[in-house]
């Protein structure tokens, strides 16, 4: 919201370019009761008396409308001209009572401060003057009670609709914020699951092809093949990896995945004794539980002389419990970026870790449910 001159008004539009036709224009119906004055006395009016209301109305109309699209600090000169066709209409009609009230209006939401209410007094003022000078005594009070009640009325509505657009205005800008942090945060865990999906395959794909250059310069041919088939083998897996990510960073459900890591392990001569019995896992914490049992499931195989490993998934009263137990014999943990990463996924989701070798190795993670 840009302030006009001396902070005095505001640059906002009361017409709003989403609201349809009558959303913006419709509240003019209750102008006719301009007319209710005019049908109870026709026959003392003359032709020309009827036309020059009609033709007030009208213009009053035209200036009012004209005034709903334009910026609130450029509206002051439709409000002096509205003010005039209301004074100059009394003359013959008082049904320029409800008129007041559709200036008192543009008062109450073009304005901030002490100029609304200094705006407003000024209004009433001429509400006043035309009463003492266009008015009856007789019927001072069914032309100023009237004039002076739906004028408040509508200045608090203005002022309303203008606290309304600041609220809408401020929750439009919390909201665009937030989505901007919400992008943040999804590249920083697009590039979190990227250097987890393919951070082990890419080392170990390193170390092997050196291995295999070695085993080349020592002529040993045969290992320098297997090297390079197990290359080949890490390559497809990072490749599946990588178009897993591409499509949405999908992957599979925890249940299948623990099947496919203690499938690995099978492999390696590692047995395994696997026991799942939980409940229902949101998404989110399926997902996390997934890297969690990679990293377990690599570590296991790059680090560890263990030769039977328990993989456990179950369901406390109030968290969702992961552990890897094994009986290899391993020295002091040392906190890589794998291990950072899902320690960092965990307590995002306001769980924990922990990683012990007193006893073999066991990793426990425990997401909240």
């Amino acid at each position: 919201m840009n302030l006009g001159v001396g902070h005095f008004t505001h640059s906002m539009h009361i017409a709003r370019p989403s609201r349809h036709f009558l959303g913006n224009y419709g509240h003019l119906f209750f102008s006719v009761f301009y007319f209710f004055p005019l049908y109870r006395s026709w026959n003392i009016h003359t032709y020309a008396e009827i036309a020059y209301e009609l033709l007030a109305y009208i213009v009053f109309a035209f200036v009012y409308c004209k005034a709903l699209k334009y910026p609130s600090n450029k509206v002051l000169p439709f409000i002096i001209i509205m003010v005039l066709i209301c004074i100059l209409a009394t003359q013959l009609t008082p049904g320029t009572s409800t008129l007041f009230g559709y200036i008192a209006y543009f008062i109450g939401f073009c304005f901030l401060g002490f100029a609304r209410w200094l705006m407003f007094a000024l209004l009433v003022l001429s509400i006043t003057v035309v009463t003492v000078l266009f008015i009856s005594v007789d019927n001072w009070a069914y032309f100023l009670g009237p004039a002076l009640v739906v004028s408040l009325g509508l200045f608090s509505f203005g002022y309303i609709e203008y606290k309304d657009r600041i609220h809408s205005n401020e929750t439009r800008q919390s909201k665009e914020q937030i989505q901007q942090l919400a992008k943040i945060a999804e590249r920083e865990r697009i590039a979190r699951d990227i250097h987890d999906l393919l951070g082990h395959s890419l080392s170990s794909i390193s170390l092997k092809s050196e291995l295999a250059g070695k085993f080349i310069a020592a002529g040993l041919l045969d290992n320098a093949e297997t090297e390079a088939q197990e290359v080949a083998k890490l390559a497809r897996v990072a490749l599946s990896e990588v178009r897993e990510a591409v499509s949405g960073m999908q992957q599979l459900g925890l249940t299948a995945q623990l099947d496919v890591m203690a499938s690995r392990l099978q492999d390696k001569g590692v047995k395994v004794h696997k026991e799942v019995e939980c409940g229902d896992i949101s998404a989110q914490k399926e997902s996390c539980f997934c890297f969690v049992a990679k990293e377990a499931v690599t570590n296991v195989l790059k680090h560890s002389n263990a030769t039977e490993i328990k993989i456990s998934l179950n369901e406390q009263s109030n968290y969702h419990q992961l552990i890897f137990e094994d009986d290899g014999q391993i020295g002091t943990v040392i906190w890589g970026n794998g291990l950072r990463g899902i320690k960092s996924r965990i307590e995002e989701l306001g769980g924990h870790i922990q990683v012990t070798t007193s006893d073999g190795y066991k990793l426990v993670a425990q997401l909240p449910k």
